[in-house]
């Protein structure tokens, strides 16, 4: 006896379809964690540099040294941070610049994330960092 040939459907394909409909979606996901890690990446490294740099100025004897001193540690900190963040760096020292006063350093840049080609995503950042820092009353100063 013969058995009856069953006409199914084949299966051929259909991955082809699955991963045309899933991959873009994966693709958008990736590419906000890569867009998030940039921020998290230039924030934290803002936020460590102006911190350096605000105890940097407390070493200073004078205010425009200690703006000479902010400016070169907060560079330093920001040498792996993209170029654009390092280009529209700037930076206030604010305070009176006297023993036993409080100063505070402030900073901030605007990067880049149009090269991520994100739909939707903001062509550029702003982050911006503060933090103070006590002169050592004892200290001299110009």
């Amino acid at each position: 006896m013969s058995r009856p040939v069953s006409r199914r459907r084949g299966e051929s394909g259909s991955l082809a379809i699955e991963m045309a409909m899933v991959a873009p979606g994966l693709l958008l996901i990736f590419g906000l964690i890569f867009a998030y890690g940039r921020a998290a990446q230039v924030n934290g490294t803002l936020e460590s540099g102006t911190r350096d740099a605000a105890r940097s100025v407390t070493m200073a004897r004078s205010y425009e040294d200690a703006l000479d001193r902010a400016h070169a540690v907060l560079l330093d900190a920001l040498k792996d941070a993209p170029q654009s963040c390092q280009d529209s760096l700037t930076l206030k020292v604010t305070g009176k610049y006297e023993p036993g006063e409080a100063v505070t350093v402030t900073s901030h840049c605007t990067y880049d994330l149009s090269d991520l080609g994100l739909p939707g995503a903001p062509g550029t950042l702003t982050a911006e960092s503060s933090f103070t820092s006590m002169l050592d009353p004892y200290r001299g100063l110009q």
